[in-house]
């Protein structure tokens, strides 16, 4: 039976996030992605919580017949997989962060975000949008992409109040306690031009002393559409090492 990968997308977005990595992936392993935001996951009065987020990937698993699974996210994706992880380590083979984050570290992330949510009240909420857009935009100018305008684009898709609860959700979660007792194996991947975001990182390895931690060169905060080379260069080692590892592990051992 193929190892399962779910795909975990940000705050923002769908479950093609990672459609090239799927695509090459697919034929040795199950890779399962989906959209936490359709209306078969919210429903029509659109609640949204960390606790809904959980369960939508624990139902992924039973759905799909799934034990144990690789996780594999992007950027706020990262905080669903390490409370799933915290909550359910049975569960998970490893972990795979793509442009994540510590929650709440004393950081410019940090502080932008509370000055965004504070105003909003002020704004029309597309405007909002934009000024949350531009604040947060992690890309410096070498990464050609308006990532502004699909920021907003994919955001506008969302009820107002979802947005602002996955916002808010974020200071509402201490990721740094829930990662310092887990024992899956962490694969932590981001972009050299992602400050805003790596700043949050100054003490990972404090934190998550077995962290295997990698920059990619010339990428921005979605490091892994920036440069899919070098991103599976190192996420496809990672895969196979933890599936030994753990293979070895379960070799009976003879008396």
């Amino acid at each position: 039976m193929k190892e399962a990968i779910i795909f975990l997308h940000g705050i923002v977005g769908n479950k093609s996030a990672f459609k090239t990595e799927i695509d090459t992936l697919k034929d040795k392993y199950n890779c399962i992605a989906y959209d936490y935001y359709n209306s078969e996951n919210l429903g029509a009065d659109c609640p949204f919580s960390l606790e809904l987020l959980l369960q939508q990937l624990y139902d992924q698993y039973k759905r799909n017949g799934i034990q144990k699974a690789h996780l594999c996210t992007l950027s706020f994706g990262c905080i669903v997989a390490m409370a799933f992880n915290k909550k359910y380590p049975e569960m998970v083979m490893s972990l795979t962060f793509v442009g994540g984050y510590f929650c709440n570290a004393l950081s410019k992330l940090n502080t932008i975000q509370i000055q965004l949510l504070n105003e909003k009240p002020q704004y029309d909420h597309k405007v909002w949008l934009k000024r949350y857009a531009a604040a947060m935009n992690p890309n410096k100018k070498q990464i050609q992409e308006n990532s502004e305008a699909i920021f907003v684009k994919n955001a506008l898709l969302l009820h107002p109040n979802v947005f602002e609860k996955a916002v808010r959700v974020q200071f509402q979660y201490d990721s740094r306690m829930d990662l310092m007792n887990a024992k899956s194996p962490i694969l932590w991947v981001m972009g050299e031009y992602d400050e805003l975001y790596k700043e949050t990182l100054a003490d990972l390895e404090q934190y998550v002393p077995h962290v295997e931690y990698h920059e990619l060169q010339n990428a921005g905060h979605v490091a892994h559409i920036h440069q899919p080379d070098q991103f599976m260069s190192i996420f496809q080692p990672f895969l196979k090492k933890v599936s030994n590892q753990r293979s070895l592990a379960l070799e009976p051992i003879e008396i």
